[in-house]
């Protein structure tokens, strides 16, 4: 279904609409944080921001023993879009076709899909009855990245797929928690590139109807209608109970930060929980319910932490102290600069505009949740006394990382 955007409002109360998620993933979103983050190699018409309200994704049917697959417990649906007897399913972004097309099945497609680009340019969502997102390979520069989705890739998003599902059954795990499944991988064998089936029903599975909303669509202006308050407005005008910063402490950041806090304590798992990784799944009147998580391809893994808790230790990628950056460096860059950097700065942003909240008052609040999750041995075990953020980019996907020695914004430190 094509919709016009200028004809979409949205309103809190809207957010039942089918449209409402690829809305808010493409046009309730501020330009992204750095200089680099609106570069893009990708054609117009398949940008987020600039391109179609929907395009057709290439479809070509391959043999199976001509790709490997990796699986963590897919919907039996989603399987079937897969895997036909001896037939594979394999997606491909239009413009990634000419690096496919000297291969065999690629020739001419079987067929094609209407998908909407989502916020991550290069993950698509399908439309019709079995709604899923497909994250594809693409070997363009978006951002600071190339986009490549290589076999070590795919296999690690399924691993920790497996991991978050170990998450949710566990006694202690937050109510709060949950995540899109990265359930289905496949790779060509002889490229070595395929592509990821991402659920669109986030685990645990609910009954009660809920919306979802990814964070960066909480603080940001509608593009075609700037002057509506934004939803994290309209949710706390929809309530009386609690002051402005309070109640985003108490329904959003305290359940967020306990989540990161549950995953990275006790299974080693570093959520990289900016804006575009973590969405807010609300009930039908707009109160929020769960944190929930997307995108697992670059999670790194704590192996001290996963022997700690006797944890297998069986990921080949993202390994920390075993890859590019030192460890205490490695923790510093997912919480200090992913989440309280890029996150956190849009909401002080967002709290100084329309509340008068000064950044100092909102990063207090952060520093006393972190505290309450994360105590100050395990602090000054697994991050700097300073922290770090992003140099400036070099080579082919490789940023060098800036040490800073004065305090982080948003955990009190040692």
């Amino acid at each position: 279904m094509h919709f016009c955007p200028v004809l979409f409002c949205m309103k809190l109360q809207d957010l039942h609409q089918n449209n409402s998620f690829i809305y808010l993933e493409r046009w309730v979103n501020v330009p992204k944080y750095s200089k680099t983050a609106q570069y893009s190699e990708i054609r117009k018409r398949y940008h987020p921001r600039f391109g179609a309200a929907r395009f057709h994704l290439p479809i070509f049917s391959l043999h199976k023993s001509d790709v490997e697959i990796y699986k963590a417990k897919p919907d039996k649906q989603m399987l079937a879009q897969v895997l036909d007897g001896n037939r594979v399913t394999f997606y491909c972004h239009p413009d990634q076709r000419n690096e496919f097309a000297k291969n065999k099945g690629f020739t001419v497609p079987a067929g094609f899909m209407p998908v909407s680009p989502t916020s991550s340019t290069r993950t698509v969502l399908a439309e019709g009855a079995a709604r899923f997102m497909v994250k594809l390979h693409l070997n363009k520069k978006i951002s600071r990245f190339v986009r490549r989705l290589t076999r070590s890739s795919i296999i690690h998003s399924v691993q920790i797929s497996r991991e978050c599902e170990k998450i949710t059954k566990d006694k202690n795990c937050p109510k709060e928690f949950a995540y899109f499944p990265e359930s289905i991988g496949v790779v060509h064998k002889r490229l070595g590139v395929g592509y990821l089936i991402r659920e669109f029903v986030p685990r645990p599975i609910i009954q009660e109807k809920r919306f979802l909303i990814p964070f960066f669509a909480l603080y940001s202006k509608d593009q075609f209608h700037p002057e509506d308050l934004p939803l994290l407005g309209q949710m706390i005008s929809a309530q009386q109970a609690h002051a402005p910063l309070e109640y985003f402490e108490k329904k959003i950041l305290t359940p967020f930060i306990q989540c990161w806090a549950f995953a990275f304590t006790k299974y080693g798992l570093l959520f990289e929980s900016h804006a575009q990784n973590t969405l807010l799944e609300v009930d039908e009147h707009g109160n929020p319910c769960r944190i929930v998580q997307r995108d697992f391809q670059s999670i790194p893994i704590d192996p001290d932490i996963r022997a700690q808790q006797k944890l297998p230790n069986h990921f080949k990628k993202h390994v920390i102290g075993r890859e590019d950056y030192p460890k205490l460096l490695e923790h510093s860059l997912l919480y200090d600069h992913f989440v309280c950097d890029y996150l956190f700065g849009s909401f002080v942003t967002f709290f100084e505009e329309y509340y008068g909240i000064s950044k100092d008052d909102f990063y207090a609040t952060a520093k006393r949740v972190y505290r309450m999750f994360i105590g100050k041995e395990t602090e000054r075990a697994f991050f700097p006394k300073g922290h770090v953020t992003f140099g400036e980019s070099t080579t082919d996907n490789v940023v060098p990382l800036l040490y800073l020695h004065e305090n982080p914004l948003g955990r009190p430190s040692y």
